[in-house]
């Protein structure tokens, strides 16, 4: 199961590597020659299509920096929105971060020691570079955890054998502030994707079930789209009106094999109350 916060940060990311593969390949023609249709109403004329082309490229891997960096920020923030998937404290920590992505992404990572560096470091990378290639003056460094987990990599390891990356001159081409390479970029974007669905996981996990429960119930009963309400079943046994409630929040995302003891306890408190009775109840 993934929230909808990950399910939308996954649609917006989703074909992020597809679309700079799109462009690269466009610039590659226009290198060899190709023009611009006249039904395209711009003037373009390059004195030096090779430079125009290289410039070009920086542009599209620094724009796809920014906006794989721009989505975890969504993510995150969706995260501590109703229903909320962070704990209490943790939400509270979020939400003195303000505007700040990295110190958001900081945070998260202090509050799950799941999230180990082989998890976050590439993460951590991509923000650092993008905030450096876009802000001006910005010179972000690397965690230490991050830099030791890069700086001592085995050779073996399954990463840098997938997308046949050379870690140092990466390191390399961040300090000396340079735009990074395609595959670079593909990899820290592909790295940030599986990173969110690690961290969706662990929320979801050790989230507190009934509060969850509770509040996405109430604001789809809330919601003009909703089509149907769970309460129409009263005349059913207990057990009928509890699969028609799980039916319903799986037609939300929510799927059945989610309930622990706390989200079974939520569904059996329901299932007895008018709409009425479970909404001043949930505003309480």
């Amino acid at each position: 199961m993934n929230s909808r916060a990950f399910r939308k940060f996954k649609t917006e990311m989703g074909q992020a590597n597809h679309f700079l593969i799109t462009i690269m390949i466009g610039l590659d023609a226009v290198e060899d020659g190709a023009q611009k249709r006249e039904s395209f109403n711009a003037n373009w004329n390059s004195k030096d299509v090779t430079s125009s082309v290289v410039r070009s490229k920086h542009y599209a891997i620094k724009s796809s920096l920014a906006w794989a960096v721009d989505n975890l920020d969504m993510y995150l923030r969706l995260c501590n929105r109703e229903p909320r998937l962070y704990s209490d404290e943790e939400s509270s920590k979020i939400a003195k971060t303000k505007h700040s992505v990295y110190n958001k992404f900081r945070c998260v990572i202090e509050n799950h020691a799941e999230l180990t560096p082989d998890k976050f470091a590439y993460v951590d990378l991509l923000i650092c570079w993008r905030n450096n290639s876009v802000h001006f003056d910005a010179e972000n460094e690397l965690l230490p955890a991050s830099l030791n987990y890069f700086n001592n990599i085995p050779s073996e390891d399954v990463i840098i054998n997938k997308y046949h990356l050379d870690i140092s001159k990466m390191l390399e081409s961040f300090k000396d502030n340079k735009c990074p390479t395609f595959k670079e970029v593909a990899t820290l974007i592909s790295m940030t994707i599986h990173f969110v669905e690690e961290l969706d996981n662990i929320l979801l996990r050790d989230i507190r079930q009934y509060q969850f429960l509770e509040t996405t119930l109430l604001q789809q009963i809330k919601s003009k789209d909703m089509k149907i309400s769970i309460f129409n079943y009263k005349n059913t046994t207990s057990e009928k009106r509890k699969k028609k409630l799980k039916q319903f929040f799986v037609t939300i995302g929510i799927s059945e094999d989610f309930y622990d003891e706390d989200g079974e306890r939520f569904l059996n408190e329901v299932i007895n109350l008018k709409e009425e009775e479970f909404i001043n109840r949930a505003n309480d």
